[in-house]
């Protein structure tokens, strides 16, 4: 299954193996008003609903991406003072500048504070993509240093995300800017997570990088999510750690977390092997 938010709804579907024509429907659920309705089917290109991100009132599919698409699609909801309008996945057409990438080529994407604005990194370059107008343009020769989505703290005025080296350490660096260098990353001196990496199970290649995620719950508060399987092979189930924390820079410049931090956990049945989490925060 894989997972999506927007606003208050969180969308929820599972990636088809048969036809597109034949694909699930996604699921939306209010965090709100606690309703939940029927959604749109993922589109034929789409593999991933945890790949998009939320920009407005759209949802952006960036991951399906293709270098000869002169759009983008976006799920919106137009006009939701109308019942007879639905949840629907449109094409975004693009300004003169094509796609920068194909869709499995991006690494790490964040939003810019000025609220309209992505930043996309995939392979050795950066791009901005303006959704207020649909133009791409070039950044620098450099990569953002997060694996996926990076989240932007007004009180740090840096992105923070989990480094793409060292997985599952929480790191940050200043917006970027029209720069030849990449902007200076800073990693979190507290280690966060409680798994040993040289227990990582050989039987699950891939599994446990995407075992750590981290959701930003405003004013600067982060969450982060650990799925810890109580055995190599995942038949004893899991544990999921929660930790709550913010961040605060030191007399040095350091990056830590701040005094007061809450940990808890929640143990996942054997019964659901490679349990896959998703947090969000509403």
């Amino acid at each position: 299954m894989s997972f999506a938010a927007l606003g208050a709804n969180i969308f929820v579907t599972t990636n088809p193996l048969c036809s597109p024509d034949h694909a699930p429907p996604a699921f939306v659920y209010n965090a709100e008003t606690a309703a939940l309705t029927v959604g749109p089917r993922v589109p034929e290109t789409m593999s991933d609903l945890g790949s998009c991100m939320g920009v407005g009132d759209m949802l952006y599919d960036l991951k399906s991406m293709n270098l000869d698409d002169a759009f983008l699609r976006a799920l919106s909801y137009p006009e939701q003072w109308d019942p007879a309008m639905e949840w629907s996945w449109n094409p975004v057409p693009l300004a003169a500048a094509p796609n920068p990438y194909e869709g499995s080529e991006i690494l790490s994407y964040a939003l810019h504070p000025d609220g309209r604005t992505i930043v996309v990194s995939g392979g050795p370059s950066t791009h901005t993509f303006d959704t207020s107008n649909g133009a791409w343009k070039h950044l620098g020769g450099w990569s953002l240093p997060f694996r996926g989505q990076a989240y932007f703290d007004a009180d740090l005025d840096a992105w923070v995300g989990l480094h793409y080296e060292h997985d599952g350490h929480v790191c940050c660096c200043p917006v970027a800017s029209m720069a030849a260098r990449p902007p200076e990353c800073k990693m979190l001196v507290d280690r966060l997570i409680r798994r040993d990496d040289e227990k990582e199970p050989k039987h699950w290649p891939g599994v446990w990088r995407q075992a750590v995620s981290l959701t930003y719950m405003g004013d600067s508060r982060f969450a982060l999510v650990e799925n810890v399987p109580r055995s190599e092979d995942f038949n004893d189930g899991a544990v999921l750690h929660v930790t709550v924390f913010g961040l605060r820079y030191d007399r040095r410049g350091e990056l830590q977390t701040k005094a007061r931090r809450a940990t808890r956990s929640y143990a996942v049945s054997k019964n659901t092997p490679l349990f896959c989490h998703a947090a969000f925060w509403m």
